[in-house]
């Protein structure tokens, strides 16, 4: 029996896309390879102070993986920072992402405004060892090209773009275009769901909006300022974590969906909206989302503020429904071609 472990860094009490792409990895191996079996390794994640990433990062370097009890680990795979750092004889990376902060978002608005001595001398340090690190692996593979080409640019290396699929993919279905746009997210200030929100205040239709997701409690305190500003309380529902079930029935009688991050390295929801037949929504600096909704024509990609985002909405709302199934049908192949299969006969099979 061949053996495999999957890396996850894991922020304690969060969770977002990169545990169901772990968990979702874990899963497929275990039921679609046969004489294979892996399991999920997780180490706690903390990224401040800035000085502390280096201590998260050597804790991956220093495992020993090589065996356990007493048998051997055939392969491992890192996934996002800093799992990759371990050390293998046999370690496959599958990059979910670096830490942006000292990559793509360094200097921008989501980043500290001054940085000491220390924190830029930190920088530089996780900076080289990523690239020594990632370099070590047996084949390099990333989840979307955004990821790619943030790691062609800053560490001059290239990765093979493999999408992962949605844990859900077998279980979406399309159902009725009803009244609300949805927006299936983590709470967060990257996410944008404030943008969201200020675009229904310049519809001239009544569209509706749900959003679902928790994350920062002090953006989600920001969310519903906007809405009792706005007076949108009729209009937008914080829905909040739903079940299984209650997420396939919000993608399946939406109207479209709605995404628009900061340059996102892949984005569930696209794929989930279009395995569902519906056409997303997104804006032109949200990295991969925008790159997918393009290529496949599956929706529309604006300007990212609130008037060009409300221009959509409303002309969502006044599409006939027909209209939309046929908008969405090239983007629904694409989706149902994003499979577990493909992943495990490019990422796992050959190098067992």
């Amino acid at each position: 029996m061949k053996k495999v472990l999957v890396l996850h860094a894991q922020v304690p009490f969060v969770r977002g896309g990169a545990e169901l792409l772990v968990e979702g990895l874990v899963s497929a191996i275990n039921n679609k390879l046969e004489g294979v079996e892996a399991e999920l390794v997780m180490l706690p994640y903390k990224w401040y102070p800035e000085e502390q990433i280096i201590s998260d990062l050597m804790a991956w370097r220093c495992l020993d993986l090589s065996e356990t009890n007493g048998k051997k680990i055939d392969l491992v795979i890192g996934t996002k920072f800093p799992t990759y750092a371990t050390k293998h004889e046999n370690k496959v990376t599958w990059l979910v992402h670096q830490h942006r902060y000292f990559y793509d978002l360094e200097g921008t608005e989501y980043d500290k405004p001054i940085l000491s001595k220390s924190e830029i001398e930190t920088r530089n340090q996780v900076r080289s060892l990523d690239t020594k690190f990632i370099n070590e692996s047996k084949k390099i593979f990333t989840i979307a090209h955004t990821v790619s080409d943030r790691l062609m640019k800053f560490n001059k290396t290239e990765g093979e773009v493999l999408f992962p699929p949605s844990m859900m993919a077998d279980l979406i279905y399309p159902g009725e275009y009803k009244d609300y746009i949805l927006c299936v997210a983590r709470v967060n200030p990257m996410k944008r769901q404030d943008l969201l929100i200020e675009a229904l205040r310049h519809t001239k239709s009544g569209v509706k909006v749900k959003i679902v997701g928790k994350g920062e409690a002090g953006y989600e305190v920001k969310l519903k300022d906007l809405i009792d500003k706005y007076d949108l309380h009729e209009r937008v529902e914080l829905v909040g974590f739903v079940s299984e079930d209650d997420l396939l029935s919000l993608y399946a009688n939406c109207r479209a969906v709605y995404y628009g991050p900061v340059d996102e390295d892949y984005g569930y929801a696209t794929i989930e909206g279009f395995l569902a037949k519906k056409p997303v929504i997104t804006v032109k600096d949200s990295g991969e989302v925008a790159r997918i909704v393009s290529e496949v024509d599956g929706g529309w990609v604006t300007k990212p503020t609130s008037r060009a985002i409300a221009n959509i909405l409303d002309e969502v709302v006044n599409t006939p429904i027909e209209e939309l199934e046929t908008k969405v049908t090239n983007a629904h192949k694409y989706a149902k071609d994003v499979t577990w299969n493909n992943v495990l006969e490019k990422l796992v099979t050959p190098f067992l």
